[in-house]
């Protein structure tokens, strides 16, 4: 019999997933499976047969639907028997593909993707409608799509209303924190469920960063941990690579070997996957993040608590009240720091600060973690601007602050921040590339293939900088970079090692069954080049080295390969 359409398959983010982390991964992943799938290991383990399979299955009391491996619930046992069936199949972020067809939407959906929150939420209803802003924030910062909240529908919200695309509704006493959908899913399915327990205390998580993850299905998007790389909580073979393998991230549950031990934000690799389905977004990397505060001037809700979640939620509107800025608290002492939190290293190189029309800083550092201390990207004096940008070197960094020494001229003690928008204005695709090599120099340090896309473009000789092949070996010998799916760009920088640059290298683009040469280069002796090109599109870039350098010609040395759009 044919496989129908699996227009049911919506997701789950697991309590259990966010609570018992050694049971969940004894279960194959089950977040917001009861403890029952422990049978349900990776692909080849010993299983149940499926009538015992179907006996220790979840159901939903309510609409007595199947909820297996945490986030694949099955409308029915037919669906519950194609899934059991396809766990035999052979199995970074990967697009939900069924028949060979990717689950996306149009390019007039994406733009217009309606939703509702229901009032039934009931006391909860602000902080569902501030979450769900924030989620879909982070995603049309990546790519262009656009989520748009529909008020006037919150009332009548639920999964028959055709004026919106979705609803977001409440459940109560389900063995998950929120489950959602895929985009060819029926109109009655698309719904985005929220257990009210996940408004309680979810440490490290927040009720923002499960909904990065479920508007993540929404877009089509599966579970990273779902491929052979994981090694664990198997679900299918309906999926198509858009990235290498990524257990950081947004789509990868910690349980199922992931590493993501924050709240859930978007990757780099996040990013590009999800803009090769639907284009570049909006590139602002503070829409991504959370905010917080060294205090906050707060005296009662709504206009006059001027709440750190101003300054990244997508408004450049300056006008000086609670629903557009944030200030600190009444008598704090200064300095007062307002700051956004990427959850993951982003590389920046520019950032736009909005103040309040008459309440702009005076006097404000900017300033980036490097992962131990506070780097100053800019400072600021005599400001009278409602709005600065600011371009600086580029920083890798998960964490930037406005640091306000001096509050306005009107009221000096008062740090007015309305918003700030992070960039990263020529991103480097390499970074979230997987790198290899034909060989690689390893005595006693190792000079791995990975740190030619490490984010460091120094030219020191060294392992902790270079790739350089094995001792002995014959040349050619090659590093490359495989960026999961069809990347285009224009502009390659190389660094090589000061004193060890080979003499003779290619640079190659895979054409799907063969390598072509893109550029040939002779007699050099630079520790840095710039290959310029038309658009070139492809899934795979290497180093070819003919001839290492003049003091050492069988070592080919690469430090670092960058590869932009532009």
């Amino acid at each position: 019999m044919r496989m129908k359409r699996m227009e049911s398959k919506r997701s789950v983010w697991g309590s259990k997933a966010l609570r018992l982390m050694t049971l969940l991964a004894s279960a194959g992943c089950g977040a917001g499976v009861a403890p029952e799938a422990l049978d349900e290991g990776p692909v080849g383990a010993h299983r149940l047969g499926f009538e015992a399979f179907e006996r220790s299955t979840y159901r939903e009391p309510d609409t007595g639907i199947y909820i297996v491996d945490g986030d694949m619930p099955m409308s029915d046992l037919e669906e519950l028997r194609e899934y059991y069936d396809g766990l035999s199949k052979p199995g970074a972020l990967i697009v939900h593909n069924v028949g060979g067809v990717d689950a996306t939407w149009s390019s007039t959906q994406k733009l217009d993707l309606r939703y509702c929150v229901s009032s039934s939420f009931g006391s909860f209803h602000a902080r569902a409608v501030e979450a769900m802003a924030r989620a879909a924030n982070a995603w049309e910062s990546a790519a262009d799509v656009n989520f748009i909240h529909v008020p006037d529908e919150d009332g009548v919200c639920n999964a028959s209303n055709p004026n919106v695309v979705f609803d977001v509704n409440p459940v109560v006493g389900q063995s998950y924190l929120a489950r959602a959908f895929f985009p060819d899913d029926v109109r009655a399915s698309r719904n985005i469920l929220i257990d009210v327990s996940a408004f309680g205390s979810i440490p490290p998580y927040t009720l923002a960063g499960i909904l990065r993850h479920e508007l993540g299905h929404t877009l089509g998007l599966r579970h990273e941990y779902t491929r052979p790389d994981s090694g664990l909580c198997y679900e299918d073979s309906n999926w198509r690579t858009l990235t290498p393998y990524d257990s950081d991230s947004v789509m990868h549950y910690p349980p199922c070997v992931g590493t993501n031990a924050v709240d859930l934000h978007l990757t780099q690799r996040d990013r590009i996957g999800v803009r090769a389905l639907y284009g570049p977004g909006s590139g602002n990397l503070a829409l991504m993040g959370n905010s917080s505060a060294s205090s906050t001037y707060c005296t009662s809700a709504g206009e006059h608590c001027y709440s750190p979640n101003r300054i990244n939620d997508g408004s450049l509107d300056s006008t000086l009240n609670g629903f557009h800025s944030w200030t600190n608290a009444n008598g704090a002492p200064l300095p007062q720091w307002v700051q956004v939190e990427l959850g993951r290293p982003h590389v920046i190189n520019q950032a736009v600060v909005v103040g309040s029309s008459d309440g702009v800083p005076q006097s404000y550092l900017l300033e980036a973690w490097n992962g131990s201390a506070w780097v100053t990207v800019a400072n600021v004096t005599g400001n009278t601007q409602v709005q600065r940008i600011h371009s600086f070197a580029p920083v890798v960094t998960s964490r930037v602050r406005l640091l306000g020494r001096l509050g306005s001229a009107k009221q000096p003690g008062y740090v007015r921040v309305n918003e700030i928008e992070l960039y990263n204005t020529h991103e480097n695709l390499a970074l979230a590339a997987s790198t290899s090599a034909s060989s690689s120099y390893c005595p006693s340090g190792c000079y791995a293939p990975s740190r030619v896309n490490d984010g460091n473009p120094s030219t020191v000789i060294g392992g902790d900088t270079s790739w350089t092949n094995a001792w002995g070996v014959g040349l050619p010998q090659w590093v490359e970079l495989d960026f999961g799916g069809p990347r285009t760009f224009r502009r390659i920088e190389l660094y090589m090692s000061d004193n060890g640059a080979p003499q003779e290298f290619s640079i190659q683009i895979w054409s799907g069954g063969a390598w072509e040469t893109l550029h040939v280069v002779r007699n050099n002796t630079l520790a840095r080049t710039t290959h310029t090109s038309t658009a070139i599109t492809t899934s795979k870039l290497r180093i070819l080295g003919h001839l290492g350098s003049v003091a050492q010609p069988g070592y080919v040395r690469i430090n670092e390969v960058e590869v932009y759009e532009n």
